[in-house]
This record gives structure tokens, C-alpha cells and sequence, in this order.
């Protein structure tokens, strides 16, 4: 069972770490009517070219509409989930990259007045189980930040 108690520690790191990301911004609110992306140019090259844009270069968008989206990646949002008084929500997903469909547990919350991060929890277990070096956004395996798209609501077609 030795096996089982390191993914069991893995998972509750990995539980740790999206609820410190839960608590991280004050009471700002998410604008769930917005559209994110992972590069502000992107938001730009969005505006210009549309879906043409993922083409172009490693951009996801992020509504919660649309779910999370890219050029060989997405993940529909079936459950959002919030809480009065929490800036935070949960969000359970399918996700779909070629070859590959699981399910993941989405942490999203303000990181600033003009960006969210989002703390996927599969992205998470994958890179503590992979031993993986801590990413430049906030130390967290799994965290993104997406920065809002002014002016878009939804990816122009």
C-alpha cells in the first residue's frame, strides 16, 4: 500500500494548493461575461483575426460561455460552482486534446483587476507526480493566468 499513501499525499497537496489558490485575491469579482486569453496580444490578434488567431500561436481563451479553448485543446464548463462571499469559483470540466478526454476540477479567481488565474487540478497532479519545477505563475503546477479581452465577450467567428 505504499503506493497508494504517495497519490493519496499527492492528492492533498494537490487539494492544498487549489484552495490556497482560492484565497488568494480579495473580494474583486470575476466578470464571467468577459473573454481571457493567456497573452494580452493575443486579445489583439483576436480582435483582428478571430479563430484564425489560435493558428498563430500557443493562445487559449477562457469564457464561461465557451469554456476553455485552443488550437488542439478544449474544455467545456458543465458545473460552476460559487459561493456568497468567495471571489473564487469551482468549475468541473471535460476536457479534450487528441487522443485524450478527462474530466478536471477548475479553481478560477481574480489575480488583479485585469487578470484571473485558473488552477486546473489534473495539471496539478500531473506535475507534482512528475516531480515537475514550480512554473513562473505563482509557484503552482497547473496555474494559468488569462488576462481579459476588452471589448470581446466571445471569440468574433
Amino acid at each position: 500500500m505504499k503506493g497508494e499513501t504517495g497519490m493519496n499525499t499527492r492528492f492533498l497537496a494537490a487539494a492544498a494548493l487549489l484552495l490556497a489558490t482560492a484565497g488568494g485575491a480579495a473580494a474583486q469579482a470575476i466578470d464571467q461575461n468577459a473573454l481571457y486569453a493567456t497573452d494580452t496580444a493575443a486579445c489583439e490578434m483576436l480582435r483582428d483575426k478571430g479563430a484564425e488567431a489560435f493558428g498563430e500561436g500557443d493562445v487559449l481563451t477562457l469564457s464561461f460561455a465557451e469554456g476553455i479553448q485552443g488550437m488542439e485543446f478544449h474544455c467545456s464548463f458543465f458545473d460552476v460552482k460559487t459561493k456568497a462571499g468567495q471571489s473564487t469559483v469551482l468549475v468541473e470540466a471535460v476536457c479534450e486534446a487528441p487522443g485524450e478526454v478527462y474530466p478536471d476540477l477548475l479553481a478560477i479567481g481574480p489575480y488583479d483587476a485585469e487578470s484571473i488565474q485558473v488552477t486546473s487540478m489534473n495539471d496539478t497532479m500531473m506535475g507534482l507526480g512528475a516531480g515537475a519545477a514550480e512554473e513562473e505563475t505563482a509557484g503552482i503546477p497547473g496555474n494559468t493566468l488569462y488576462y481579459k479581452c476588452d471589448g470581446l465577450s466571445a471569440l468574433p467567428r
